[in-house]
């Protein structure tokens, strides 16, 4: 039986890094069976009730150590952990767990990432180092691998694409019944809307404001979609009272399969969250990503869909030209995700099978 360790941002009740986890667990469960799967979490009982998985928290370092040596193989699973931007202190807790893990002799895979960006000298530095001690890397995306070798990473590096996008919503009769106890009535237009809180800025957030206004002059109906709980629960709402009308928000903590459910339901999606517009690519809903980090642009040019914009300075009559576009050509963007996708779900399946040949075979260097 071979033990691994999975490190990542899990626990903290974000649906795009939980959609992540579930992700790689089903991933490596069913194609190598009788694995022992242990992973990191902010909440370790909750991970473990809701994976079936053994699990450690974070803040147990005694634990973190022992699961890291008594496992096979540990695995960077998703996300981008390694990113300076919001924190340089959770970047020196990950990047700590790989040096301990190389110098405990055990093999260290990347398992999707996203990466970056990394802004100051010195954690560029100590990246290098560590990461080009890594065994095998896979990436989201063709700009984080750009980004890795910008800081002299000399590894080879595979693009794959975000585990989640692999993930499916849940049935139809499911959605229903969520419609009906948060009193959603589908015969009306809506439109999705996710943000989340970023650097103190305040006048997105009323921009925003006047946008979802501006789409229920237009007969939208509007649903804010909160990723992380309840963090964006609040944005969401700080953003509703600055609104004329009255927008419907989602107050209930709703799984990531739920969630797809719910954005597969509604005809736009408005997005901050990197994650929501995965999701809307999984249920094919035209999008329009607002800018706060690389990694929304990067994947609005993988999915071919519009941006409205940086979130630092977003521009109003631009972003509202974008929506009426995207909303006029509906037909075009769908087609579009419907191509992409495909090939994006034969992505997610190469991380998985250079996993599976990663532990049968031993360091690809």
């Amino acid at each position: 039986m071979k033990n691994i360790f999975l490190f990542g941002y899990y626990g903290f009740e974000n649906a795009g890094d939980e959609g992540i986890l579930q992700g790689i667990v089903e991933q490596i469960t069913k194609k190598v069976p009788g694995v022992k799967l242990t992973a990191l979490s902010y909440n370790a009982k909750d991970t473990s009730d809701k994976y079936n998985i053994n699990t450690v928290s974070r803040n147990n370092f005694k634990e973190v150590i022992k699961a890291i040596k008594e496992s096979d193989v540990v695995v960077s699973g998703g996300g981008s952990i390694l990113q300076d931007v919001t924190s340089s202190r959770s970047l020196l807790y990950y990047l700590g767990i790989i040096a301990l893990a190389k110098k405990m002799g055990k093999k260290v895979m990347f398992y999707g990432n996203g990466f970056g960006p990394i802004t100051k000298g010195f954690n560029k530095k100590l990246v290098k180092h560590i990461i080009n001690q890594i065994d095998v890397i896979t990436l989201r995306d063709h700009e984080s691998k750009e980004a890795m070798q910008s800081l002299g990473i000399k590894k080879d590096i595979i693009v794959t694409a975000d585990i989640a996008l692999g993930l499916e919503p849940i049935k139809d009769e499911e959605i229903k019944e969520i419609f009906q106890k948060e009193d959603i009535d589908t015969t009306k237009k809506w439109v999705g809307i996710s943000v989340r809180e970023w650097k103190g800025y305040k006048e997105y957030k009323e921009i925003i404001a006047k946008t979802a206004d501006y789409l229920v002059d237009r007969n939208y109906e509007i649903l804010f979609i909160p990723m992380q709980y309840p963090n964006d629960v609040n944005t969401s709402m700080e953003i509703a009272n600055m609104m004329e009308n009255t927008p419907k928000i989602l107050n209930k903590k709703y799984s990531p399969r739920e969630l797809i459910g719910i954005i597969g339901k509604i005809d736009l999606l408005l997005g901050m969250r990197l994650h929501s517009l995965i999701f809307a690519t999984i249920v094919e809903t035209p999008m329009v990503g607002l800018e706060y980090d690389t990694k929304i642009k990067n994947f609005l040019k993988i999915v071919e869909q519009k941006s409205g914009g940086k979130v630092e300075d977003l521009d109003i009559i631009h972003l509202w030209s974008t929506i009426d576009s995207v909303l006029q050509h509906e037909k075009d963007y769908i087609k579009k995700l419907q191509k992409t996708r495909i090939g994006l779900l034969q992505k997610i399946e190469m991380n998985v099978e250079i996993f599976e040949r990663f532990i049968k075979e031993g360091d690809k260097k």
